[in-house]
C-alpha cells in the first residue's frame, strides 16, 4: 500500500510540473500559446519543440501551414533554468505562403 500511495504521489507531482496555455486567437487566423516545463522534463529546450509542434499541429488539422511571427522565451529569468518556457505567435496560412511564394 506504501508503494502505491508513493507512485500515486510522485505522479501527482510530475503532472504540475508541465502547463500549456492551449492555442488562444488573438486575431483572424492569429493564434498565441506558451508552453511550460520544468526542468526535470526538459525545461526551455522541450518548452520550444512543444509550442512549436502544437502551433504545426493546429495548422495541419486546418489543412494549412504554420508560420510563425514570434517566439521568445519566458518563466523566471533570475532562475539558473532560465528559459522554462516559450511563448509564440503563429498564422495559419496555405502551403504557397508559408514558402514564402506570392
Amino acid at each position: 500500500m506504501q508503494v502505491f500511495l508513493s507512485c500515486v504521489l510522485l505522479v501527482f507531482c510530475l503532472a504540475g510540473c508541465g502547463f500549456s496555455s492551449g492555442v488562444m486567437a488573438v486575431a483572424p487566423d492569429t493564434y498565441a500559446m506558451t508552453e511550460e516545463r520544468a526542468p526535470v522534463l526538459g525545461g526551455g529546450r522541450e518548452a520550444n519543440r512543444l509550442v512549436l509542434a502544437e502551433a504545426d499541429r493546429f495548422c495541419r488539422q486546418q489543412g494549412r501551414a504554420s508560420a510563425i511571427l514570434d517566439l521568445r522565451p519566458d518563466g523566471d529569468p533570475f532562475t539558473p533554468y532560465y528559459p522554462t518556457a516559450f511563448d509564440v505567435t503563429f498564422r495559419c496560412v496555405n502551403e504557397a505562403q508559408a514558402k514564402g511564394d506570392r
